[in-house]
């Protein structure tokens, strides 16, 4: 009896801890909750067309989520009475919230068809459903249900819309749901069997064994087998939406398709964040150094998280040196995710004034420099104990409690693993009451300044701007930009003294050509400040632009402004390609960037492609619609099969140029296909080499061989050097983007490049 009480005891904790982890994690999703209510009631307007409606979706969301919440606060309480009692009551409240938001999905797809609110919910929906594949592992027929009433009813209601769009959109739905319905009876019967393999006697194995060591292979096999689930849908979504954005869409419909993207990008970026935790505790940071555009990887930041930091009221700005070199080698995506991850930790924790991004670069530009990011914040700040603790980790320690409050995530222990990596420098600045920054330094190659042909800089030159109610970053960025253009920048103390400063010139001769009007700190007066110069005849010369948030563009005031006068509107947070982009439109300019050396296809470098045959191998059916998509995109021929067998009976008919090969296949996987294929090849070259002897000629050297490349959610370690051992030459990981398959097609498959010949199993 003693020896069995142990493990149940210790199951009991295990799901103790599961069950409050559940408790306070569904916080977050509740707050999320209201969140999109509120926007799609406002923003969608929705409150507006059918008042009645949200005012009882609202009262049946505040009773849910005030049920719900004290679920949370009395589990102390309710689980020291019975933990399936628990259960049950929390279970009631999920599946409550699945009920209202399911048909709350419905009810925005019959009224307003596929538009933001219909997007904004179904993405709320999509993700706190995912969110729950690896949560509350003691309740799978919950969870289950919970997919059912989150999903089903949006599905119904697009059916009944009808269309292609909607059709395709209620397609992609069911196939998730079918997948999140296995993918969640897989993980729980996952968790159970290692819990059950637990109970066994092990005295002796643990005896010889690194209990720590031991405990983290298994999470690591787990977070990486739970990634590579994830991929797989992730691919679908990103796939289409790629494909979604090559076609004709609006103006409406492009915003809508950027917001969907940008949070499915997000969730990408999440789960690349668990995968890299469990590299840095590992030591497997894999680096790829290439050439990058720096201060264009740090623009695409800016665009990703201006409209959450706006939503929570801060000003997100940038200020980038001006000798910021154009090219730097590095690792791209390392970071950016450094970057991103910092920015979303000060948006996190910070409620009021600016979040601001400094770059700098210290060096000559012919040479190594190191470039210096910090992320400055005006949150709650922290002590000097606790900001030199941010970057320890304590979730590997004996007594480490993983639901504990005091834990803020892992991002900052994946940022200080990269950092690392890239033989960087991190740290954090940090006072009560007085923010914090963040930063990070890193030592990089390199390239040269391209020159600037643009005519811009001529048009701007000598040019008197001001600027009025802009932020002290944003300010920083417009003077650090505009005098790059040759441009004299001021600042106006409010609205009332730039509207003096302009008539002031004006009696002086000495007047403001351009005047940057920013709504941040009292949108009202900036555009009655627009306004009142607009209509001014003494001040026609002035070029007005106003510099606004996203969610302000479409505010009646703002849009009775750009269509009356046609206004300029320069999107915050403010940087050099959207501010060169309005001023080129605003001067007549048309080129407003420096030339650079990216590849440019030419019309006969789209008529070869013609002429190639690739051959997919993916087992996946919703996978195949997405790369069939891609290739017919790019302009090349394919042929799909959905297993090995069937592709080593079609190479022996047909010949391909290329294959694409999935890595994860039931029955015979890829490396097992590929190894045929290239034994085969071996043999045939062998038989040419012994013909050309026989025949006294030199051995031939253009016998086929056929390029393959692999295409896996699986991004483990090793796996890439598995693929090339197995007989592969390249490596593409899900979710596959059409950038990087068309540049490994333009790498293989060059003007060259020969119909391969066909195989015989």
């Amino acid at each position: 009896m003693t020896r069995s009480a142990a493990p149940v005891n210790k199951d009991r904790k295990v799901l103790r801890r599961i069950d409050h982890g559940a408790a306070w994690n569904s916080v977050m999703g509740l707050l999320a909750a209201l969140a999109v209510f509120v926007l799609i009631g406002f923003w969608g307007r929705l409150y507006f067309d059918h008042e009645g409606l949200v005012i009882g979706f609202g009262l049946l969301i505040l009773l849910v989520t005030a049920y719900r919440l004290l679920i949370v606060a009395r589990f102390e309480s309710l689980y020291a009475a019975g933990p399936a009692r628990w259960r049950w009551l929390f279970g009631i409240g999920l599946l409550a919230h699945a009920c209202i938001w399911g048909a709350l999905l419905a009810v925005v797809t019959l009224n307003y068809g596929i538009s933001f609110n219909f997007f904004a919910v179904a993405i709320y929906n999509i993700g706190v459903t995912t969110a729950l594949s690896g949560a509350w592992m003691a309740a799978l027929p919950a969870r289950q249900s919970y997919i059912g009433l989150m999903l089903a009813p949006g599905i119904v209601a697009l059916l009944l819309v009808g269309g292609a769009e909607a059709l395709i959109l209620a397609l992609l739905l069911t196939v998730y749901a079918v997948y999140l319905h296995r993918l969640f009876a897989s993980l729980y019967h996952t968790f159970w069997h290692a819990l059950a393999r637990e109970r066994r006697p092990m005295q002796a194995q643990l005896e010889a064994d690194d209990p720590s060591r031991r405990s983290r292979d298994m999470q690591l096999s787990l977070v990486y087998r739970l990634a590579h689930e994830l991929r797989t849908p992730m691919n679908s979504m990103l796939g289409m939406l790629s494909l979604i954005e090559e076609t004709e869409l609006s103006r409406e419909q492009k915003e809508y398709h950027q917001v969907a993207s940008q949070s499915g990008r997000l969730l990408l970026s999440l789960i690349d964040d668990v995968l890299d935790y469990s590299r840095v505790l590992t030591g497997r940071i894999v680096l790829n150094h290439e050439y990058f555009d720096v201060r264009g990887a740090i623009e695409q930041s800016l665009d990703a998280f201006g409209n959450i930091a706006q939503s929570k009221g801060l000003e997100l700005t940038c200020v980038m040196s001006r000798h910021l070199p154009r090219r730097v080698r590095g690792d791209r995506e390392r970071f950016l995710q450094v970057l991103n991850n910092l920015l979303s930790n000060a948006i996190k924790f910070s409620d009021r004034g600016e979040i601001r991004i400094e770059v700098e670069h210290l060096g000559d530009h012919d040479r190594d420099g190191i470039l210096q990011v910090r992320v400055v914040d005006h949150g709650v700040g922290m002590e000097p104990l606790s900001a030199r603790r941010l970057f320890e980790d304590e979730f590997l320690g004996p007594d480490a409690d993983p639901f504990a409050n005091r834990h803020t995530g892992f991002g900052l222990l994946v940022c200080k693993g990269l950092v690392e990596a890239m033989a960087g420098q991190i740290g954090v600045d940090s006072a009560p009451g007085e923010g914090s920054t963040f930063w990070f330094t890193l030592r990089l190659p390199t390239q040269l300044d391209l020159s600037d042909r643009s005519e811009l800089r001529r048009a701007l030159r000598n040019k008197r701007c001001l600027v009025a109610g802009a932020a002290p970053g944003t300010f920083a960025a417009l003077v650090e930009e505009l005098e790059v253009l040759e441009a004299e920048c001021e600042e106006a103390d409010d609205y009332d003294h730039a509207l003096q400063h302009l008539r002031a010139g004006h009696r002086d001769g000495s007047e403001y050509d351009l005047l940057l009007v920013d709504t941040r700190e009292r949108r009202d007066s900036a555009l009655n400040l627009c306004a009142t110069v607009l209509d001014d005849p003494a001040l026609r010369g002035v070029n007005v632009v106003l510099l606004a948030a996203v969610d302000e563009r479409s505010h009646a005031r703002v849009q009775k402004l750009v269509h009356k006068h046609n206004l300029p509107v320069l999107t915050k947070p403010v940087h050099r390609y959207g501010l060169r982009t309005l001023m080129a439109g605003l001067y007549g300019v048309d080129d407003v960037t420096p030339e650079d050396s990216d590849y440019t296809e030419t019309a006969e470098d789209l008529a070869r492609r013609r002429d190639y045959r690739l051959l997919l191998v993916e087992d996946n059916d919703v996978n195949q619609i997405v790369i069939r998509g891609m290739l017919a995109k790019l302009g090349y021929q394919l042929k799909s099969v959905s297993s090995g067998e069937t592709a080593l009976a079609l190479l022996e008919q047909e010949q391909f140029d290329l294959i694409l090969l999935d890595c994860m296949m039931p029955e015979m996987d890829g490396f097992e296909v590929a190894r045929r294929i290239r034994q085969y090849e071996r043999a045939q070259q062998a038989d040419v080499a012994a013909d050309d002897a026989t025949k006294g000629e030199y051995p031939s050297t253009d016998a086929g061989r056929v390029p393959i490349v692999a295409i896996t959610a699986n991004t483990m370690e090793g796996v890439q050097a598995r693929c090339l051992a197995a007989g592969m030459d390249d490596f593409l990981a899900k979710p596959v983007q059409l950038e990087r398959l068309e540049t490994i097609l333009r790498h293989w498959l060059t003007p060259e490049a020969t119909t391969s010949v066909y195989i015989d199993q």
